[in-house]
């Protein structure tokens, strides 16, 4: 029953009805004690003692309640009054875009403008988890001045008593009760496939109609049509849209956002506004390199660090849009400039996997900020903007990479493959049981290659099941990394390295390419690292690799899978580690970003005590990344990962030197309990083997252990005839392992330093990563830190390892743990880098963790997570790498290197004929 002009509910005169549904009468009302004009929506009277109705009509109250955003209509309260119940909301002056569509197609930019406010409202909306289910021209009104207003979230899908409708596709929302899975709730025409069969809904159902609704904006006729709603459920669940509805100047990147939104397969469906408004921004910022150019940058928002490198950002805006903007048939020059990263967004100083990856596109660079073994948070940054942003919810993130449509982010956490995207949202698991010490990559089928203990694999990126694309060769003990899926499915390209070499600059690694058509394997490179294919048309491209720090190129044919010619140097001095690592990457528009060999901070050394006090030391600022005290306190050794020396710092004479010199890498040093020697590792006879030698730099450097297997020296007991350290297999990544010396009571422990050592068995053995075994004050147990619960967190054994037991201390993540020498806590880095104390309690055979409790702030520089710190021998002291400041800087800044349209540089260099 309508309500008259002049009709009051409480304080609200109704002034004229605007519109009638299946949930009520809409009319226009005057809020005569605030003088406004508001909307009222009545329940109907015949849903008056329908329970569920009044519920639902309830709810969509307490839904608008929730949701406060510019695009979604809000609502002011609820009024009963005469036995009625009304909504009382926003009034939106303006047409729905129903009306706004009976004028014909919408044009592209105003189209786009619509459905980046409309694709907002929806992404507020899920950020609440509220899904609409009834998105519809009918239910989007434009105002006057071109905002869009979403009406009716949350509101109950169940209408009945409706009489037949001239068009069926705008139908009223639809209830069909009886289906074995549910009810069908929505209108037919913009209803998902999981709508019309009747199936539980999600975000994802709010997505498609999305795509309906932009679809018919720009072609001017609904995506689907048909002469009553059984025909056009039927076409929803059957027919594919007709894309060349679609104006001739719709860009590709809306075209692949509406192919994502409407794919009927609900696994593959775009899952997220965010990443709907992010390429509608995209396509509306760079319509073409003018208006690029003429964009200004937000120099009030740059931070100090950024100002030095503003005027090349400047330029670097107009040179992107040129780069991925087809122009005229001349090629754009090639222009190279610095990305400077803020001293709390530096990259790793010690290299296992590529820490960086380039969208296909160019347009977006992802990289793992932090030095942690088991992973750190991902930053992703536009190349045409200043200020980088890391993605939510991670902390254990490796070697990343993207999808070929550059909407997502896949990286390795713990044992885990796992994809993000890159408008933020959960991390999502797409299988577990990946090697560590791998880099993965997506392929244009939607399949993703990476490691495990069983070879080389390739699993759908929705998850499942994995198939093996190769298997490890037991015969040459052989391992795979750093593979590179070639485009349009064709094969695979990987890198096959000695087990035992992995931490070696041995070059017996080999770029191999496996043909998914046949399934055969070639050996393309002998002596390479890192391969990646770079395409210069359909069938030919450049096959990169890299080998001592370069990167070469080769011409490479597709269709045949073949070099077509001699590998050229094409970049030098970039950072590249012993297990064939590379920290590069290249778009398929020609964009390549490197971090240059040795592009490490400067840091130097301050004591903090326990209440934040620092007393700075004269060390001088160099890029140290590990550092131990020595036991009686008078000594630091510090190791610098760029130059691979190991410096020792005496703290009385304040002199600095150098203990280690030559072409090897000498890393890892921790201090005999004499504090009268060094064990370090080295890879100066090939592996990397344990070494010693006195800290004064007397007599000779003596091998402690000999080794296929690279050996790392983590902590010694206090008789000096253990070690607790850890072994690294391409099978089962880093283990802690106990090497000892012969045991004699003629030996003193000061000679550990000249006995053999050898592997007495393994510890703690898993397919993730251990290490930094530290044994405690009393031998009794020793901490470490591993990667096995999907990020590194820290646990406590007993030592010697009698029993299998263990006692988790960090709570969210932990690295780096050093034991107080008096006190009973265990110390180490939470995610965010502050030193936290656990206190504990032990009978000398449990062990039982308190409560932790932050003793540090974050400020403080932590490169690696190995021995980033230490503590003074009486406890109250802790001695802190701490960023240099740009005064006392005397190493490059952490950095990375950008070349836009580099394939024309690689071009010339490498000629394609």
């Amino acid at each position: 029953m309508s309500l008259s002009p002049g009709t009051r509910l409480g304080p609200y005169e109704i002034l004229t009805l605007v519109g009638a549904g299946g949930m009520g009468e809409v009319y226009r009302a005057r809020d005569t004690k605030l003088g406004r004009d508001v909307a009222i929506k009545v329940l109907p009277e015949s849903f008056a003692n329908d329970v569920e109705r009044l519920a639902r009509f309830q709810r969509e109250a307490q839904v608008l309640a929730s949701l406060n955003h510019p695009s979604i209509a809000h609502i002011h309260g609820i009024e009963d009054a005469g036995g009625m119940r009304a909504l009382v909301m926003e009034l939106v002056d303006g047409d729905t875009l129903t009306v706004r569509l009976q004028r014909g197609p919408v044009p592209l930019t105003e189209a786009l403008a619509l459905a980046r406010q409309i694709a907002d409202a929806l992404e507020a909306a899920h950020e609440r988890g509220i899904v609409h289910r009834d998105l519809k021209p009918a239910n989007i009104v434009v105002t006057h001045d071109g905002a869009v207003k979403v009406l009716d979230f949350g509101l109950a899908k169940t209408t009945s008593g409706f009489g037949p409708s001239s068009d069926s596709s705008q139908s009223p929302t639809l209830t069909v009760l009886g289906t074995r899975d549910g009810v069908i709730l929505g209108t037919a025409a913009y209803m998902s496939p999981e709508q019309a069969r009747g199936r539980p809904v999600d975000k994802r159902a709010d997505l498609w109609a999305f795509g309906a609704v932009l679809y018919e904006m720009l072609a001017g006729r609904p995506l689907i049509e048909g002469e009553d709603v059984s025909e056009i459920l039927a076409h929803i669940l059957t027919k594919e849209p007709d894309w060349h509805r679609l104006p001739p100047n719709t860009p590709v990147a809306i075209r692949r956002l509406l192919r994502r939104c409407l794919d009927k397969d609900k696994k593959r469906r775009l899952d997220s506004a965010a990443v709907a408004r992010l390429e509608i921004d995209d396509a509306l910022s760079f319509p073409s390199a003018d208006d690029v150019a003429s964009s200004a940058f937000p120099w009030r928002r740059a931070a100090p660090w950024a100002i030095s490198a503003a005027v090349v950002t400047g330029l670097i805006a107009v040179g992107v849009a040129r780069a991925l903007t087809p122009g005229p048939a001349a090629p754009a020059p090639t222009s190279r400039f610095a990305i400077v990263l803020p001293p709390t967004q530096l990259i790793p100083s010690i290299l296992l996997d590529r820490d960086l990856a380039l969208s296909p596109d160019g347009r977006y660079l992802v990289y793992r900020v932090g030095g942690s073994v088991g992973g750190g948070p991902l930053a992703l940054r536009r190349l045409d903007q200043l200020d980088a942003h890391l993605l939510p919810g991670i902390d254990n993130a490796r070697a990343p990479f993207f999808s070929p449509d550059g909407l997502w982010v896949g990286f390795i956490a713990g044992t885990e493959l796992r994809k993000i995207s890159i408008a933020g949202g959960p991390a999502m698991t797409i299988r577990g049981n990946v090697a560590t010490a791998a880099s993965p990559s997506w392929g244009d089928d939607d399949t993703i290659a990476f490691v495990s203990s069983a070879g080389l694999l390739r699993v759908s990126a929705a998850g499942g099941e994995p198939t093996v694309i190769a298997r490890f060769d037991e015969n040459t003990m052989s391992g795979f990394n750093f593979t590179s899926m070639l485009p349009g499915g064709r094969g695979v390209l990987f890198t096959i390295k000695s087990r035992g070499t992995w931490f070696t600059g041995s070059n017996d690694s080999q770029v191999v390419v496996v043909d998914f058509k046949t399934g055969q394997r070639k050996t393309l490179i002998r002596g390479g690292s890192s391969p990646q294919y770079v395409p210069t048309s359909a069938q030919s491209g450049y096959l990169l690799y890299a080998a001592g720090e370069t990167l070469f190129a080769a011409r490479f044919d597709l269709g045949r899978l073949e070099l077509r010619g001699d590998p050229v140097p094409v970049v030098e001095h970039m950072a590249m580690a012993p297990s064939g690592a590379a920290n590069y990457d290249v778009s398929r528009t020609g964009t390549l970003v490197y971090v240059p060999a040795g592009a490490a901070g400067s840091r130097s050394l301050v004591w903090v005590d326990r209440a934040g006090h620092e007393t700075p030391t004269k060390v001088p600022p160099h890029a140290y990344a590990l550092l131990r005290l020595s036991p009686d306190g008078t000594q630091v050794v510090l190791a610098d990962p760029t130059e691979h020396r190991i410096w020792i710092w005496d703290v009385a004479r304040e002199t600095l030197r150098a203990l280690t010199f030559g072409a090897s890498e000498d890393g890892f040093p921790i201090w005999t309990p004499d504090s009268r020697s060094i064990i370090f590792n080295s890879n100066r006879a090939g592996a990397f083997n344990l070494y010693s030698q006195l800290a004064d730099g007397s007599g000779p450097v003596k091998r402690l252990t000999t080794s296929p297997i690279a050996q790392f020296a983590n902590s010694m007991t206090r008789d000096g005839r253990q070690i607790l350290g850890a072994e690294f297999t391409a099978a089962s990544l880093l283990d802690i392992v106990v090497f000892s010396a012969p045991s004699s009571p003629s030996e003193a422990a000061p000679a550990s330093t000249a006995m053999p050592f050898a592997t007495a068995g393994y510890v703690v053995r898993t397919p993730a990563v251990e290490y930094d075994a530290i044994v405690s004050p009393d031998n009794r147990f020793f901490a470490y830190q591993s990667t096995e619960s999907g990020r590194a967190e820290i646990y406590v054994k007993p030592f010697p390892p009698s029993r299998d037991v263990r006692w988790q201390a960090s709570t969210g993540g932990g690295t780096s743990p050093v034991w107080s020498p008096h006190r009973r806590e265990l110390y180490y880095r939470d995610i965010q880098n502050a030193v936290v104390a656990v206190p504990f309690e032990t009978d000398g055979m449990t062990w039982q963790a308190g409560t932790p409790v932050k003793v540090l702030d974050p400020k403080y520089a932590a490169p690696t997570d190995m021995f980033n710190y230490d503590m003074s021998p009486d406890g109250e002291r802790f001695l802190m790498l701490k960023e240099a400041t740009a005064a006392d800087q005397t190493a490059a800044p952490t950095q990375m290197v950008a070349v836009l349209n580099w394939i024309e540089e690689l071009k010339q260099r490498v000629p394609t004929k």
